[in-house]
């Protein structure tokens, strides 16, 4: 299948912390891409009440024990949550996130197995492909070298867009590299250094 035919899904999480086997999911986003168009109205995003919150991870994504109050458990939200990640996951450093959700998957008897692509990962290919060095960047540097205004971030449904929209312009630049596949793709990128940001 061509690269831009294929589905994608553009995927955030916010988190208590960075630790995928002890911290937990707060909120969760996703965002289809299907043929190289970002399906705005068909996008998923909840918040998920947590078992322990902690209060610092409120200065990174502002969401309050308050807001969570009214949220379900991971376990109630299940069904819908795997039904909107269709497709290839999209995402920065959204390895970090696949460990999240195949965790928490696991944890109700769900195996979860996806592919997914690193938008930073095609980032550091593309800039090889131009002869440079090819860094690592944190998701704030590669939206301003799109042009995306990086007013709103650390809210999962605004960064699943975002990244959804830098996707969209890489696949462009992909296939003038010469990536027709998703598989070929993945391939490529894979043989980049994986980095979180």
């Amino acid at each position: 299948m061509a690269l831009a035919d294929e589905r994608y899904c553009s995927v955030d999480l916010e988190t208590t912390g960075l630790n995928v086997k002890k911290d937990e999911i707060l909120s969760f986003a996703s965002v289809p891409i299907r043929s190289s168009r970002i399906v705005v109205g068909d996008s998923y995003c909840t918040l998920i009440r947590p078992e322990n919150y902690k209060l610092e991870a409120m200065k990174y994504h502002g969401i309050s024990k308050t807001d969570l109050e009214g949220a379900l458990p991971f376990s109630a939200l299940a069904d819908t949550i795997l039904r909107s990640l269709d497709g290839i996951l999209v995402g920065h450093s959204v390895e970090y996130d696949y460990r999240f959700l195949k965790r928490y998957f696991k944890k109700i008897g769900v195996k979860f197995k996806k592919d997914f692509i690193d938008i930073n990962l095609v980032e550091k290919w593309l800039d090889q492909c131009c002869g440079k060095l090819g860094q690592a960047m944190p998701f704030d540097a590669i939206m301003k070298r799109y042009g995306l205004e990086a007013d709103y971030r650390h809210n999962a449904l605004a960064d699943a867009f975002f990244a959804a929209q830098i996707f969209q312009m890489q696949m462009m630049r992909l296939e003038q590299q010469g990536i027709e596949s998703a598989r070929q793709l993945i391939k490529a990128v894979n043989r980049c250094t994986y980095a979180i940001w």
